[in-house]
């Protein structure tokens, strides 16, 4: 009874300190995620047991943005996200392929940001709406570069463009590791 108490006496003392801004960056952690989690329910799936269990992973991830359960709340997204096109893949709309991206890149951003936080520490306005607009700002440039990648193989090659535009999109990233890899090297030598 001991290590309860002393658990609760904790998480007393720990909500008794925390900040406005903490608190904020962990609602948005909340909504953005709760939203990725909502789209990636299949629609022959989706009813109220599913909701809440998003919602529940949602609140895992606001509550312990440091831990691994952020890593297995949207690799669980990811993975319902696929399930539910499975064998549909023609129907994906590149709007909601890029928006379900966004929002997944967004909330592990924001859970980013909230494990960086102490719960007890002031932080500058400033530093919260840089954070979250250059979040937005790879989200914008993701977006226009996937969905011109993808209009423009259907244009040309009368495909939906999807699995091309994800090839692409993947090279895309492993070059910009590359560089940021030689980057970090260049400064470190």
């Amino acid at each position: 009874m001991t290590a309860v108490t002393a658990l609760l006496e904790r998480i007393m003392t720990a909500w008794s300190r925390i900040t406005p801004a903490v608190l904020l960056v962990r609602l948005v952690t909340f909504v953005l995620t709760a939203v990725a989690l909502t789209m990636a329910i299949p629609s022959f799936l989706f009813s109220v047991k599913f909701l809440g269990v998003a919602f529940l992973g949602a609140l895992l991830v606001a509550l312990a943005p440091g831990s691994r359960i952020v890593t297995l709340t949207l690799l669980g997204a990811y993975a319902l996200w696929g399930a539910a096109w499975m064998g549909r893949i023609g129907e994906i709309s590149p709007v909601e392929l890029v928006a379900f991206g966004s929002l997944a890149y967004l909330a592990h951003s924001s859970a980013t940001l909230a494990a960086l936080i102490p719960y007890d520490a002031v932080v500058s306005p400033e530093v919260l709406s840089r954070w979250y607009l250059r979040a937005l700002g790879v989200v914008a440039a993701s977006a226009v570069i996937s969905l011109t990648l993808i209009v423009g193989v259907w244009a040309v090659g009368e495909t939906d463009g999807t699995a091309i535009a994800s090839l692409v999109g993947l090279a895309a990233a492993v070059a910009l590791v590359v560089v940021g890899v030689r980057l970090a090297r260049r400064r470190s030598a």
